[in-house]
């Protein structure tokens, strides 16, 4: 026994010998054997041990009796005892979660608060038993690939506590024979043979059933397991290259928007690598990998396909939308979307006529600083339309000065504005251009335009209004050049 955990503390780097290590102790066979073994290999490796037992607050005396039988134990082998009470019932009712559930997160809870106020590790006592219930458990549930792959040998939680699980490589029948050797006797909880609780059910009947079937079932579960964790490791490998190629972060625009995912390129992906790549999507968005299930992301995947507008409603108030060529998810609350998505503050620049005139005169270069690293910067030049060539750039446009001389803003999109769509005058609304090039709603809301009123200039990073383009009887330009932003121009950060 001491030889096989030893063997698995070096293998998976469990331990070191700086280490302090908190071992959840039940009273039960399982987890009094792993304090027994740790303790013993302490003075081998170094580390120091200590437990911690949660009284659940479920069987009455009982459960008290438990936690007298821990803090015995302890005592006698002078291990220092953190004894926690929970009350699980109440948290059942309250949270609207079932029993086991209730207690797996208060004990967790407890686990994770000590291990942070002690700097320590977390010891936990699952076997290979265990560990091919938690399978089945996953399998019968409907489970993605992570859940089949059982449980890890050393995990990292989300609040940075180091959980490891020494006797993951043993069977029960190993421990208990361990145990009954030392002469140590342990606690048995009444409620393992209580069928109404899933996991009982699949102990006590579904897996001695499948013993009859194979006698070596559950080494080949946890073989299993095994091959499937490398599958995952290669899978995670590839998904997170896809994901650099899909995802965009959406930093410094609207409050609710958190994350888009390029439909083009989301398209493209191995229907697997498309939904572990929407799978990453909603779980950052959401925070959480819990209670996202498989019809969820067969939902936002779908939206590839779905007509813009389309929209679903995902856990922990997040939205996820098509909107064109993208697939956007927002957080969302009691303001709603709509609301979250129009600007939050006056971004409004104005350039008058007198600034217009001080730049042409002095034939200096006014720099107008917006937002972040962007900015604009104006010259005003005489233009000769026989020596001089128009300008083919994105962010650089030359303007006839004549014809906007009177001033003009720079601003983000209002409701209302339209420009100039040919030489006979004819006006076309911006949300109908916006509509015509697939410009989805974040970038609208981003992209910086000089206007007269409601009239529309220039769309910067668009097109510029018909009626103010340099032609041959152009004296003189209004060169105006954009700086900074992202990747075509609409400020989107990965």
């Amino acid at each position: 026994m001491l030889q096989k955990v030893q063997k698995t503390l070096k293998e998976w780097n469990m331990v070191s010998s700086q280490d302090l290590i908190l071992v959840g102790v039940s009273g039960g066979a399982d987890s009094v054997c792993l304090l027994l073994v740790l303790k013993e290999l302490e003075r081998v490796i170094g580390y120091k041990t200590e437990a911690v037992h949660v009284e659940h607050g479920i069987r009455g005396q009982e459960s008290l009796d438990d936690a007298a039988y821990v803090e015995k134990l302890c005592a006698r082998m002078q291990v220092t005892c953190h004894k926690v009470s929970v009350d699980v019932p109440a948290y059942s009712a309250e949270k609207g979660v079932g029993m086991e559930e209730a207690a797996r997160i208060l004990r967790y809870e407890a686990f994770s608060r000590i291990a942070e106020a002690r700097h320590a590790k977390v010891a936990l006592a699952h076997h290979m038993e265990d560990n091919a219930e938690t399978i089945l458990f996953h399998l019968v549930r409907g489970s993605s690939l992570t859940g089949l792959c059982g449980m890890l040998p050393v995990r990292k939680s989300e609040e940075g506590v180091v959980y490891i699980r020494p006797l993951l490589s043993l069977h029960r029948a190993e421990i208990e024979a361990f145990l009954i050797a030392r002469g140590v006797e342990w606690r048995v909880d009444s409620t393992n043979r209580d069928l109404k609780y899933s996991r009982n059910h699949l102990r006590n009947i579904v897996l001695p059933q499948l013993l009859q079937v194979n006698e070596q079932a559950v080494e080949h579960i946890n073989k299993t397991a095994d091959s499937l964790q490398e599958m995952k490791d290669f899978l995670e490998q590839e998904t997170q290259k896809a994901w650099e190629n899909v995802a965009i972060r959406q930093k410094g625009l609207k409050k609710a928007l958190q994350l888009s995912l390029k439909i083009y390129a989301l398209s493209e992906l191995h229907p697997v690598l498309q939904k572990e790549v929407v799978f990453k999507a909603i779980s950052t968005v959401c925070g959480s990998r819990r209670d996202i299930t498989s019809g969820h992301i067969e939902d936002v995947a779908s939206l590839c396909r779905k007509q813009s507008g389309k929209e679903f409603r995902l856990p922990y108030q997040v939205t996820a939308k098509r909107d064109f060529d993208y697939i956007h998810f927002y957080s969302t609350d009691s303001s709603g979307l709509e609301n979250e998505s129009k600007p939050s503050e006056d971004l409004t620049r104005s350039v008058s006529a007198e600034e217009l005139e001080n730049i042409f005169k002095s034939k200096k270069e006014l720099e107008i600083f917006l937002r972040r690293d962007e900015s604009l910067r104006i010259k005003i030049f005489s233009y000769d339309a026989q020596s001089m060539q128009i300008l083919k750039k994105t962010y650089t446009k030359l303007l006839d000065y004549d014809k906007i001389k009177q001033g003009f803003c720079i601003r983000t999109r209002r409701s209302g504005d339209y420009f100039i769509s040919d030489a006979l005058g004819h006006r076309k609304k911006l949300k109908n251009y916006f509509i015509d090039e697939k410009i989805s709603a974040p970038k609208r809301e981003q992209m910086w335009l000089l206007a007269q009123d409601s009239m529309v200039l220039w769309l910067i990073g668009g097109r510029i209004s018909e009626h103010i383009k340099v032609t041959e009887h152009t004296r003189t330009v209004v060169r105006i050049e954009y700086i900074g932003g992202k990747r075509d121009g609409f400020y989107e950060e990965t």
